[in-house]
């Protein structure tokens, strides 16, 4: 029987919509630029860099001054967008709630993301909250599972997984959770149908 479910949240719960083009716009530069900056650092910062030592280095190759004013606002703005849940995963949520399971986010993600969620109005929707800067561990290593698998206190069958990366759903099965690729909420829906965990 599943206890509790756990999921991904950029690209899962939360689409990540504008975290090129809001950002971009701010600094006054070609989206495409951003974007190819964008990724280079980023599972450093995931894993507990400082904002400065991700940001810092894209606003030098942006010809952007990287003051701290700078990189705040960026890091705060990246929060904010990547915190921004679509109306049908807050749904499922609720479903899933209402099911009576236990709910966890594991997400990659920066310090940033992590203190921004102290402010999010859903916060409490999850019980629980993992995110990887804080945890000191990322996707796909097996002890970023281990670690949620332990503070639960189930045996890894109970639990089930969404993410939109194979690669993280393929370490999450090889720890011994039930797993699968997030496509669509619908089709999340579906599948935590199949496992009994909402009705049809």
């Amino acid at each position: 029987m599943i206890r509790a479910v756990v999921f991904d949240l950029g690209h899962t719960l939360a689409s990540g919509e504008g975290v090129i083009s809001e950002p971009a716009r701010l600094l006054d530069v070609d989206e495409e630029r951003f974007a190819a900056l964008y990724p280079v650092g980023r599972d450093a910062y995931d894993r507990g860099e400082s904002d400065a030592s991700y940001w810092g280095p894209i606003l030098t190759a942006l010809d952007r001054p990287a003051t701290p004013e700078n990189i705040a606002r960026l890091a705060q703005l990246d929060a904010s967008l990547w915190l921004r849940l679509r109306p049908t995963a807050r749904r499922l949520l609720g479903e899933v709630r209402e099911a009576g399971r236990t709910i966890a986010i594991l997400s990659n993600a920066p310090f940033s993301i992590d203190m921004a969620l102290l402010d999010a109005d859903y916060a409490n929707e999850a019980d629980y909250w993992f995110v990887s800067a804080s945890m000191g561990v990322a996707k796909p290593d097996l002890a970023a599972y281990d670690r949620v698998t332990e503070v639960l206190e189930l045996d890894p069958a109970e639990i089930a997984f969404l993410d939109d990366l194979e690669v993280n759903v393929e370490a999450a099965r090889r720890v011994g959770w039930q797993a699968a690729v997030w496509t669509s909420d619908a089709d999340s829906r579906g599948w935590l149908i199949s496992l009994g965990v909402l009705d049809d």
